[in-house]
Formats: C-alpha cells, structure tokens, sequence
C-alpha cells in the first residue's frame, strides 16, 4: 500500500463504482424510466435518503454511499479516523507506520503484531500456499526495484540486481508465532509490501464500521476496491460497471455485475505501468521470476465475502495467467471474469461457473 497508489495504483484502473457505478444505474436502466408513478415516487423517497461520503486515503480516495435511517448512524470523523489509524498500521510510505517498522527491524528477533497486521498476513500466507508462490507478500524487494514502490527508478534493473532481490523474496523467510502474535524475519532484507491487499483489507474494516453502525444498504469503494450490502438508491441490487480493458480509453463498460454481501476487486495491466529506458514495465510483478508478469491477461475481477481477498486473488490470477489461473479460480469455486488479449487484439472473455450469476444482462 502505498501514496503513489494515486496515479499509478494496479487498481485505479479497475472498477466504475460511484462515480461509473451510478452511471451503470442509469445506462442499465432506471427502476423510474416508463414506471408507475407511486413507485417512481417511492423510489425518489429512497434514493433521497442516501447519504454520500467522500475523502482521500492510501494515496488515492475512498467513497461510501449509504443509506441514512433511524438506525445507521455513521460519522465521517470515526471513518476518516479509523483509515488514518490503518495507514499507520500498513503503509509502507509512512516511515513510522508498523509495517516500516517491522521491514526495518533485523532478523532473528521476534516483533509484536497488531492484530490487524497479523489478521492480514495470515491471509497472505494461506493465499501464497493456495496460489504455490505466485502471491507473496515479500514481493517488496522486487516492487521496489522495478519502480512500483517509494523510490523512483530510471533505468531497468541488472540480471544481478534482480538475483539478489530475488533471493530475499518468499514467505519462507518469515516465521510465525501466530499464539503470541508474532513474527521474525530470517534475514535483515525482507521487505513486506501489502499492496495486493491492503486496500481490500481497508474496504473491509469500512464495511464492517457500517454494519456496526446499523446500516443495511451500503457501497464502500477504496480506489476501486469495494464491498457492498443490501440495496443501492434504486431499489435493486448495487451495479458494478467493469471497464473494458483499453489502453488510453475510459469508459468503456465490459460486463455490469448485480453485487449485495460481496466484495469486488479488478487487476489489470492496462492503466499502470511504466516506460524505463524505453522499455514497458508492466506493475504485476511475478514473485517466482522476479520480473513482470507475461501472459495474456488483460484484467481480473473477482468476487469474494471479503473484499482484502477478491483483492488478492485478482492479482494471484493475473500472475498466474489464464489457464492456471481459471484451474485456481475453479478449485476455490470463486466468481471469476478473465478478460483475455487475443492475437488480433480483441478480448476474449473466460469466466468460472459462480461468476455467471452475477452478470447482469443488457436489457435489465
């Protein structure tokens, strides 16, 4: 997770959610277009108590739409608050936050994990064992290298810059006390970068501030990560534009999903990448090879309860490409679009069985 997330973030790209994702509402068709007036009316008195909060968080902004009733109570301060509180935890562009710490910290001593940061590397460590290290939270060194991290880089990395990084990559360089909430790296240069997470993770803690809160029908959307509940303003499910993966092109819609108790994630490499000696250098960077990702996918979205979890298998199956990733998507039964480049630069899309269900079809 990072502050230059805001322009080059692998997720900015992603999914049209407010801002698209209410125009999604209208292009799919409005519940008031050719309706009975009563209902129009009664669908106005809905949408009219839906209240919008908008700020900035993790380098990029967050958006939570909801509706107001006698038992949601929701303040802006308690989310503004809470995120600042989970920058502080998980952000490895503040110097003082419990991640840098712990990336600082030498090896072989063991350093106290918030729960938090313990909750989410354990996620981290089931996913890398399910995915056979195509994700892995110790992915620092590389991201780092390759440009994606704190640092600026002008020049492409050396094959022996890259054996090196290489080397301090691996969740096999952690231990775990997971009884006393612990862990200790096994040498000083491992790096823990929680990107493919951290914003997922943060979706989450909104929404369950929300459920706490008493609110039924909600959307919380972090630069694109989201996770919604109940209804949106017009009465039906929320609706989730996908953008079609397009070079230099915005709003173009690829598939239009209906979403309630789910959360959302896309990954793809069309939106943030960078030019380094003249050379494109796409940000998903496979942990086993040390270098970006080469295959055939051009975005993923999946569907997960968990919003830190569709977060980080869309960028597991973009690593992983599209057969690999389809055979991991349909061991884990996860909803699951793969939006692939052909050879004559269509896009072809794969898509497991629990996704199907939440296609929504152009004339709904």
């Amino acid at each position: 997770m990072s502050g230059k997330d805001a322009n080059v973030n692998k997720k900015v790209l992603r999914l049209f959610v407010l801002m698209l994702g209410v125009g999604v509402l209208v292009a799919c068709g409005s519940d008031t277009q050719n309706a009975d007036p009563a209902k129009t009316a009664g669908a106005a008195d809905v949408s009219a108590s839906y209240r919008l909060l908008e700020g900035s968080t993790m380098g990029t902004y967050y958006r939570v739409q909801y509706r107001q009733t006698q038992q949601c109570a929701v303040a802006q301060n308690e989310v503004d608050t809470l995120l600042v509180a989970f920058n502080q935890s998980l952000s490895t562009y503040i110097p003082s936050s419990e991640i840098s710490a712990f990336n600082q910290a030498r090896s072989d001593i063991w350093v106290a994990l918030s729960p938090r940061f313990s909750d989410v590397l354990q996620a981290a460590l089931q996913i890398w064992r399910e995915s056979e290290g195509a994700f892995d939270v110790t992915i620092g060194p590389l991201v780092n290298l390759w440009g994606f991290g704190p640092d600026d880089v002008v020049e492409l990395p050396s094959a022996e810059r890259l054996r090196q990084a290489a080397g301090w990559v691996g969740m096999q360089q952690l231990q775990f006390d997971w009884v006393n909430g612990a862990a200790l790296k096994k040498i000083d240069e491992v790096y823990v970068d929680l990107s493919a997470l951290a914003k997922g993770l943060g979706v989450d803690e909104v929404a369950d501030y929300l459920v706490t809160s008493g609110c039924d029908d909600f959307m919380v959307d972090i630069g694109g990560e989201m996770r919604t509940l109940g209804n949106s303003p017009s009465g039906r499910l929320w609706r989730i534009g996908i953008e079609r993966p397009v070079p230099g092109q915005r709003g173009l819609i690829q598939k239009v999903l209906a979403v309630s108790g789910q959360g959302v994630a896309t990954s793809g490499d069309y939106r943030n990448f960078r030019q380094v000696g003249g050379v494109r250098v796409d940000h998903v960077i496979d942990p086993r090879s040390g270098r970006p990702a080469e295959n055939r996918v051009a975005s993923v979205t999946v569907i997960h309860p968990q919003a830190q979890f569709a977060d980080a298998y869309a960028t597991t199956i973009m690593v992983l490409g599209v057969d690999r990733g389809m055979a991991l998507a349909e061991r884990l039964q996860l909803p699951v679009l793969i939006v692939e480049k052909s050879t004559d630069d269509t896009f072809v899309e794969r898509y497991t069985a629990p996704m199907r269900s939440y296609f929504v079809a152009p004339s709904e």
